[in-house]
């Protein structure tokens, strides 16, 4: 599979330059760099609802919404 070079923009760093064969890559290679992540506990879970943190639900990025409102 041929690599492309991606650009990897976020909210808190300037722009990053990946090599990577699915843009999938690119992302996770940066991620893996920025964050750290594992399962939370209850206490975890206690300490973050207490300071308002939501829980989010995963959606893929390519994923669109579809409208059901009749028009």
């Amino acid at each position: 599979m041929a690599e492309r070079i991606y650009l990897v923009t976020g909210t808190q760093e300037g722009a990053r330059l990946v090599k990577a064969s699915l843009r999938q890559q690119a992302l996770a290679h940066v991620a893996s760099t920025e964050f750290n992540i594992r399962v939370a506990t209850q206490d975890d879970l206690v300490n973050q609802i207490r300071a308002g943190t939501e829980v989010e639900q995963y959606r893929s990025p390519d994923q669109t919404e579809l409208s059901l409102s009749e028009e």
